[in-house]
């Protein structure tokens, strides 16, 4: 059939690609989704450079805010840019990017979707033109797993201990006017929760509506309804996505809008109330207040009501919070003091395990902290040092320098107490949370030449205290290299090999505390992609692991295959692509796949086994826009899959998802 498909199409009608990740960006998420403590729900930032391909940025009147709100670029290399216009006054081509020093073929290619160049001054908009020049979107989305859990399994004589379907849907309105006005609503029903019956009588399970209106007179941002709030580098309150460590080695300071509207279906990471920031001059402040209701804990809040147990936990924590921000900007510097508090409707009690001895109990955790920024010639200077209730304090600093036009180093210094608290906090660091860790990074990245760019990194970090599994203060250390050639703007080569050492709890089950041991990880990564003639992209990727504990080594590999065909005679455009893999017994394999729109799905593969899976887009005139994904994973030796209450009989396990998003 995609044979067929393929002769059928001609090169009478041509459509435009929605804007592709490179191997750095896919080499970042998947070490995101590795890292963290679970698989972040918010697209907020698709969805915000989606709005850029409709209405692009100008290059000759942006301002270092709107440069930072692409994500892609860095201090020093919005710092070039600007200095390079005012030296050489406005683009006349986007051609022109490649004088600007310290810019690569591979960066300007990252920000080409979302840029444009023009002759216009900056735009004065009214409140009349903020309501009216938006793009309204309205998007559904369906899916789920085909294979029938035992939640779902019921007999005559016992219900499922699911209430509701396998079937998980989504449905969200947004009108967005980039970078002055956002309103919408979403609402979502995860798998297994029930649907208008039940406990779940009001229809989806998850509601969030938000209004948001930035640049008006002196009013810089005003959010009413969700929000998200970003401060420094992340030690206080940090909901926006960021990464950690990655091929992106320069990429280590957070960059972010303090206040940005949240219109995503993740229902933790967010705010519910008000908040505004008022600039006069050099000044500027933020206040925002917040009250929802948490599920239970402030721990364990996967957002999933599909069984009694969960729905008797559901909105069972009361949260309230209020914080503010005064920041002060010169012409090369900024300087900022954050304070937050949150407080509990009933005291929150910190787990029994011996890690978990310092962690945060009470009712009421407050925070301050204050953050900074400096720039002179080649050298940006950041950190930002936070202090929690009890005393007890995190602080990072960092350094970044463009050394010459082809060579940019990072010097970061991180220091988390073991006490220190925090709830919302996502800063740079080997953990997911700024607490009990110490450590140095340094990067560094170098432009042989137009095509080819090798970036590298090596980390030394420590744990004063005890972690999650491992019953001992321990540390370790991690390195990175990665090289990408781009010999012409077809074809990418993206080579990379990572090395960690790191202490974790042996398999010692006689002692209470297991001595811990030395657990040695190596990876290779070998990925191809080349856009071949008549729309076609084909891709290719082996990945080799090693991984030694106690003296034995378990060896993993992973190969897939891809092909990306937009037809140039139907606005339509398929995916297919075939993943073999075998991942050690204590080790897991993250891929992502290229899926429907705001939509990076990352595979966790383990065992040994492969996968297939195909896309097909069908992309209409009249602003109406279909994508069909399907999945399926076929494991080997084993009987079931997953455990619990998700496990499924059998050896294969095969995913359905459905999108339509209408434009207007």
């Amino acid at each position: 059939m995609l044979i067929l498909l393929l002769l059928l199409c001609n090169n009478s009608y041509a459509q435009q690609p929605e804007p592709a990740l490179n191997a750095v960006a896919e080499s970042q998420l998947e070490g995101h989704a590795a890292n963290a403590d679970n698989i972040s729900e918010d697209d907020g930032h698709w969805q915000q450079l989606q709005g850029y391909t409709r209405r692009k940025i100008d290059l000759n009147t942006a301002d270092a805010a709107a440069l930072k709100s692409l994500g892609i670029l860095s201090p020093v290399q919005i710092r070039q840019f600007l200095a390079y216009r005012q030296q050489m006054g406005k683009l006349v081509s986007i051609y022109e990017l490649q004088a600007v020093p310290g810019w690569d073929e591979q960066l300007i290619r990252s920000i080409l979707p979302y840029v444009r160049t023009g002759n216009d001054l900056e735009p004065r908009y009214t409140l009349k033109d903020y309501l009216k020049r938006g793009d309204h979107t309205l998007l559904f989305r369906y899916g789920r797993q085909l294979e029938t859990s035992r939640g779902y399994q019921h007999t005559d004589s016992t219900s499922a201990h699911y209430l509701g379907s396998p079937d998980r849907l989504l449905l969200r309105y947004r009108y967005n006017f980039p970078r002055y006005m956002s309103w919408g609503v979403v609402m979502e029903k995860d798998a297994g929760e029930a649907f208008f019956r039940g406990g779940q009588g009001r229809g989806f399970d998850f509601y969030s509506i938000h209004l948001f209106v930035r640049q008006y007179k002196w009013i810089r941002a005003l959010a009413l309804g969700d929000f998200t709030v970003n401060m420094g580098q992340g030690l206080l309150n940090w909901q926006s996505l960021a990464f950690g460590k990655g091929a992106a080695v320069m990429q280590v300071k957070r960059e972010g809008e303090l206040l940005k509207p949240y219109a995503s279906a993740g229902e933790y990471n967010f705010y519910r109330g008000a908040g505004v920031t008022v600039a006069q001059g050099k000044w500027e402040g933020t206040a925002f207040i917040s009250s929802r209701m948490l599920d239970g804990s402030i721990t364990e809040n996967s957002g999933y009501h599909r069984s009694h147990t969960e729905l008797a936990k559901r909105h069972t924590l009361g949260q309230y919070t209020i914080g503010g921000n005064v920041t002060v900007t010169g012409r090369d510097w900024r300087a900022g003091l954050n304070m937050i508090q949150h407080q509990f409707s009933q005291p929150v009690v910190k787990g029994t395990a011996p890690y978990q001895l310092f962690a945060f109990e009470g009712k009421t955790l407050t925070g301050v902290s204050a953050d900074y920024e400096a720039s002179w010639k080649g050298l940006h200077l950041f950190g930002e040092g936070a202090m929690s209730a009890n005393g007890k304090t995190a602080w990072i600093s960092g350094l970044l320098a463009s050394v010459t036009a082809n060579v940019d180093m990072v010097l970061l210094y991180r220091n988390y107490n073991r006490g220190y608290h925090s709830l919302y906090a996502d800063a740079w660091g080997e953990f997911y949370k700024p607490v009990n860790e110490n450590g140095v990074y340094t990067g560094i990245s170098l432009k042989v030449n137009t095509h080819l760019k090798i970036d590298a990194y090596a980390d030394q970090f420590r744990f004063p205290w005890l972690q999650y599994r491992s019953s001992a203060p321990g540390g370790g250390r991690d390195l990175l290299v990665a090289l990408t050639y781009t010999p012409d703007k077809q074809t990418e080569i993206f080579l990379r090999y990572n090395y960690t050492v790191k202490q974790q709890d042996g398999k010692d089950d006689v002692s209470f505390f297991p001595p811990p041991v030395r657990v040695d990880r190596q990876s290779w990564r070998l990925q191809v992609k080349l856009d071949a003639k008549r729309g076609i992209t084909v891709k290719n990727r082996v990945e080799l692991s090693r991984r030694r504990e106690e003296g034995k080594a378990q060896r993993g590999f992973l190969l897939f295959q891809e092909l990306l065909y937009a037809c140039t005679r139907w606005p339509l455009q398929l995916y297919v692509r075939y993943t073999m893999f075998a991942a050690g017994e204590a080790e897991s394999m993250y891929t992502i796949t290229s899926g429907m729109l705001y939509e990076y799905a990352v595979s966790r593969l383990s065992g040994e086994g492969r996968q297939y899976q195909c896309r097909m887009r069908w992309k209409m005139k009249n602003g109406l826009t279909c994508w069909i994904r399907y999945q399926r994973t076929v494991y080997g030796r084993v009987t079931s899959i997953g455990n619990g209450w998700d496990e499924v009989a059998g050896n294969r396990v095969g995913d359905l998802h459905c999108q339509l998003q209408y434009s207007f």
